[in-house]
Protein backbone atom coordinates (compact mmCIF):
# COMPACT_ATOMS: atom_id res chain seq x y z
CA UNK A 1 0.00 0.00 0.00
CA UNK A 2 1.41 3.42 -0.86
CA UNK A 3 0.18 7.00 -0.39
CA UNK A 4 1.41 10.50 -1.43
CA UNK A 5 1.25 14.01 0.63
CA UNK A 6 2.33 17.37 0.73
CA UNK A 7 5.39 17.89 2.91
CA UNK A 8 8.02 20.93 3.43
CA UNK A 9 11.42 20.20 4.17
CA UNK A 10 12.24 22.54 6.90
CA UNK A 11 16.01 21.27 8.16
CA UNK A 12 17.69 18.00 7.35
CA UNK A 13 20.14 16.68 9.97
CA UNK A 14 22.39 13.75 10.37
CA UNK A 15 22.65 11.69 13.78
CA UNK A 16 24.87 9.71 15.35
CA UNK A 17 23.43 6.39 17.68
CA UNK A 18 24.96 5.26 20.95
CA UNK A 19 24.35 1.80 19.70
CA UNK A 20 27.42 0.30 17.19
CA UNK A 21 27.09 -1.49 14.27
CA UNK A 22 28.16 -4.75 15.41
CA UNK A 23 29.72 -5.46 11.68
CA UNK A 24 31.91 -2.22 11.56
CA UNK A 25 32.11 -1.51 15.24
CA UNK A 26 31.19 2.00 14.50
CA UNK A 27 27.69 4.40 15.92
CA UNK A 28 24.75 4.03 13.45
CA UNK A 29 23.99 7.06 11.71
CA UNK A 30 20.67 8.32 10.61
CA UNK A 31 18.88 11.54 8.45
CA UNK A 32 16.07 12.98 10.01
CA UNK A 33 14.33 15.96 8.41
CA UNK A 34 12.08 18.53 9.93
CA UNK A 35 9.14 18.68 8.14
CA UNK A 36 5.58 20.53 7.66
CA UNK A 37 2.65 18.53 6.51
CA UNK A 38 0.57 20.01 4.34
CA UNK A 39 -3.13 19.42 3.98
CA UNK A 40 -4.45 19.91 0.24
CA UNK A 41 -5.68 23.01 0.53
CA UNK A 42 -2.08 24.44 1.27
CA UNK A 43 -2.81 24.79 4.97
CA UNK A 44 -0.26 23.72 7.39
CA UNK A 45 -1.47 20.43 8.96
CA UNK A 46 1.18 19.50 11.77
CA UNK A 47 5.26 19.82 12.08
CA UNK A 48 7.15 16.83 12.77
CA UNK A 49 10.32 14.82 12.21
CA UNK A 50 10.62 11.99 9.28
CA UNK A 51 13.00 9.43 8.96
CA UNK A 52 14.91 10.01 5.89
CA UNK A 53 15.87 6.19 4.08
CA UNK A 54 19.94 6.46 3.13
CA UNK A 55 18.70 6.19 -0.66
CA UNK A 56 17.26 9.59 -0.46
CA UNK A 57 19.35 11.49 1.89
CA UNK A 58 20.95 13.31 -1.77
CA UNK A 59 17.39 14.24 -2.37
CA UNK A 60 16.17 15.47 0.79
CA UNK A 61 16.91 19.00 0.65
CA UNK A 62 14.90 22.42 2.16
CA UNK A 63 11.89 22.92 -0.24
CA UNK A 64 8.36 21.21 -0.68
CA UNK A 65 7.95 18.10 -2.57
CA UNK A 66 5.21 15.73 -3.02
CA UNK A 67 6.22 12.68 -0.52
CA UNK A 68 5.29 8.95 -1.43
CA UNK A 69 5.06 6.56 1.46
CA UNK A 70 4.27 3.30 2.14
CA UNK A 71 2.85 1.42 4.91
CA UNK A 72 5.77 -1.51 6.65
CA UNK A 73 6.35 -3.35 9.95
CA UNK A 74 9.79 -2.91 10.88
CA UNK A 75 11.87 -5.90 12.36
CA UNK A 76 13.99 -3.73 14.69
CA UNK A 77 14.42 -0.74 16.88
CA UNK A 78 11.80 1.12 18.67
CA UNK A 79 8.74 0.86 16.38
CA UNK A 80 9.91 -3.27 15.95
CA UNK A 81 6.26 -4.82 15.24
CA UNK A 82 4.19 -1.64 14.34
CA UNK A 83 3.01 -0.97 10.92
CA UNK A 84 4.62 2.44 10.30
CA UNK A 85 4.82 4.72 7.20
CA UNK A 86 8.09 4.66 5.10
CA UNK A 87 9.07 7.57 3.08
CA UNK A 88 9.25 6.30 -0.38
CA UNK A 89 10.26 8.95 -2.89
CA UNK A 90 10.65 12.60 -2.91
CA UNK A 91 9.39 14.91 -6.37
CA UNK A 92 10.08 18.41 -6.25
CA UNK A 93 7.01 20.86 -6.49
CA UNK A 94 7.70 23.09 -9.09
CA UNK A 95 8.57 26.72 -7.81
CA UNK A 96 5.24 27.86 -10.36
CA UNK A 97 3.34 25.44 -7.97
CA UNK A 98 4.77 26.87 -4.84
CA UNK A 99 3.76 30.00 -5.86
CA UNK A 100 0.17 28.76 -5.81
CA UNK A 101 0.49 27.10 -2.52
CA UNK A 102 2.40 29.13 -0.29
CA UNK A 103 4.20 27.65 3.00
CA UNK A 104 1.55 28.44 5.44
CA UNK A 105 1.25 30.73 8.69
CA UNK A 106 0.62 29.43 11.64
CA UNK A 107 -2.73 30.23 13.06
CA UNK A 108 -3.35 32.79 15.58
CA UNK A 109 -4.61 31.16 18.57
CA UNK A 110 -7.65 32.99 20.39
Amino acid sequence: MSFTSTIQLLKVSEETSKKLNPDTGKPYISHVARCALINDDGELETVGRLRVPRDLVEQAKVGIYRAGFALRVPDYGADKGEVVAVLTSLTPVPPQRQAATPAPAPKASA
